[in-house]
């Protein structure tokens, strides 16, 4: 479901529209711009309304014709319907549903594009339903822009519950925000595509209407910006410049050389240099020469020419007696280093074992063969560990002796409102209008609101009926018109206008004081 229906506001206005289609079956006017989310607020009350209501429903277009209207309505209605198209739609309704109460919900969309017949016929529909003794229970729901309401809603008149309009507000800044990033995010909008400034940029030209948001996000994916056309490559002209090219690269591998040597013509090739060494000078042993004397036997051993080298053995024999300065150990635990110790070094640790600890513990222990520094270095690093554990739980054992803890004390419940007298609504005037504050059917979280709002002996509270519960609403006010019940909930502290309070006219509220 589109993330439009989750905002506070529009999750209300479905609400309001279900509870007067199911109760009062009045006439509504959705109001909005284009753009505004009227479609989409439509498609979630179809899933919310009662199995028990039908919907017969028409979406407007400007070459819809009059009779064209009567029919898809009343094929909706009834199955293979007998009418004639140029007929009143209140004539072929009332003729065909005669004896059988239905629970209708006609919901006409775009209704401002439609013949203005439509509207006076199903205001005629609604008059007449009114006087049957068994009247239908109709809701009549038309969308249009805000200029068209404002205009057709006041010609309506004749009915003791006058016609509504309700207007789809534009998203809040937060919400515009979240609206945009939850669809980018179903879109699969890299984030690269959508920077700060582009964000801002979108969520200034749409205007809290969710539609231009949608359409600035297509564009984005689909790049619908028209681009300029290609030139053709021509390839005639591009295969034909290749050639050329070729050509003149092998005429200029066969002209350049003749044109750069500097041989007279008939001149022969010159000999190749000799690559054989000079005789050795005589005396000298050149390194790596090899003593034909020792290599070839018989061989004359005073050959002045030959290359001799004297030979040594690969393997040198050791000394009898090896005599070192220094003495050498390896210790493979102390961080993989060579350490080299003199020789007066080693015969002051193999003569007197306190020596420095320089050396890691293993080495002195491996040098000397002394293991009594270790063990007594280790149980003096145990003992002092013991110690400082036992000052720890010495130091903790108290704080962990506190008292029970104090019980917090609850809130004392807030003073319960008593009912307003069913008489006094009763006789207030039926064209009048008062502010809806609030509607539960906890009566509990009503005492809290009127408690926390400091609203006593300010408001009526009535129960009535809603789906077969208890429901209690809070009105306030009383104003002579429906523009004076708008400028007083504009005046509403800002604690009270966040409820979404709306202007109720006590018609309804009588109706729905009724058993």
């Amino acid at each position: 479901m589109s993330k439009l229906i989750q905002f506070p506001s529009q999750r209300q206005l479905v609400e309001r529209l279900l509870h007067l289609i199911e109760f009062n079956h009045p006439f509504i006017f959705l109001s909005g711009p284009a753009g505004s989310g009227r479609a989409t607020l439509c498609e979630l009350l179809l899933t919310r309304l009662p199995e028990k209501v039908q919907v017969v429903s028409l979406i407007g277009r400007p070459d819809m014709k009059m009779g064209e209207v009567r029919q898809l309505l009343l094929e909706q209605i009834v199955d293979k319907p007998l009418f004639n198209p140029q007929d009143a739609l209140a004539d072929s309704f009332f003729r065909m549903m005669e004896g059988k109460p239905a629970t209708l919900l006609l919901l006409i969309e775009r209704a401002h594009e439609l013949p203005a017949e439509v509207l006076s016929e199903l205001w005629t529909l609604c008059r007449h339903n009114d006087t049957l003794t068994k009247p239908h229970q109709l809701a009549t729901l038309l969308t249009g822009d805000d200029a068209w309401c404002r205009t057709a809603r006041p010609g309506l008149k004749g009915r003791a519950m006058p016609s509504l309009e309700l207007e789809v507000a534009p998203l809040s800044a937060p919400e515009q925000r979240i609206f945009l990033y939850e669809k980018a995010k179903a879109q699969k909008i890299p984030a690269t595509l959508l920077p700060k400034a582009k964000v801002e940029e979108i969520l200034s030209q749409s205007k809290g209407q969710p539609s231009i948001i949608m359409q600035a996000l297509e564009d984005i994916m689909t790049d619908r910006r028209p681009k300029k056309s290609q030139p053709k490559l021509p390839i005639k002209q591009v295969v034909l410049g290749f050639v050329a090219v070729i050509g003149i690269l092998l005429a200029l591998t066969y002209l350049l050389p003749s044109l750069f040597s500097d041989k007279p013509e008939g001149q022969e090739m010159a000999k190749p240099v000799s690559t054989t060494l000079p005789a050795p000078i005589p005396g000298e042993s050149p390194a790596g020469a090899v003593n034909q004397a020792d290599t070839q036997p018989g061989a004359a051993s005073n050959d002045s020419g030959a290359l001799v080298r004297d030979w040594k053995p690969e393997s040198q024999v050791l000394p009898k007696k090896v005599e070192s300065e220094t003495v050498t150990a390896e210790s493979g635990n102390y961080e993989g280093r060579r350490i080299v110790i003199s020789d007066d070094v080693v015969e002051k640790l193999m003569t007197g074992p306190s020596v420095s600890g320089a050396l890691p513990s293993e080495v002195v222990k491996e040098l000397t063969g002394d293991e009594s520094n270790v063990a007594k270095a280790n149980g003096q690093a145990g003992s002092q560990a013991k110690q400082a554990t036992g000052n720890q739980a010495a130091t903790t054992a108290p704080a962990s002796q506190t008292g029970p803890a104090k019980m917090v004390e609850q809130a004392a419940p807030a003073p319960r409102v008593a009912l307003t007298p069913v008489t006094t609504l009763q006789q207030k005037a039926k064209t009048h209008y008062s502010v809806q504050l609030m509607g539960a059917s906890n009566r509990p979280a009503v005492d809290s609101f009127v408690a926390e709002n400091q609203l006593s002996g300010k408001v009526w509270v009535y129960q009535t009926q809603f789906r077969g519960s208890p429901w209690f609403v809070v009105l306030q006010g009383d104003h002579a018109s429906l523009q004076q019940a708008k400028a007083a909930i504009r005046q509403l502290p800002p604690a009270l206008v966040k409820g979404q309070p709306w202007p109720k006219s006590f018609a309804q509220v009588q109706k729905e004081l009724k058993p």
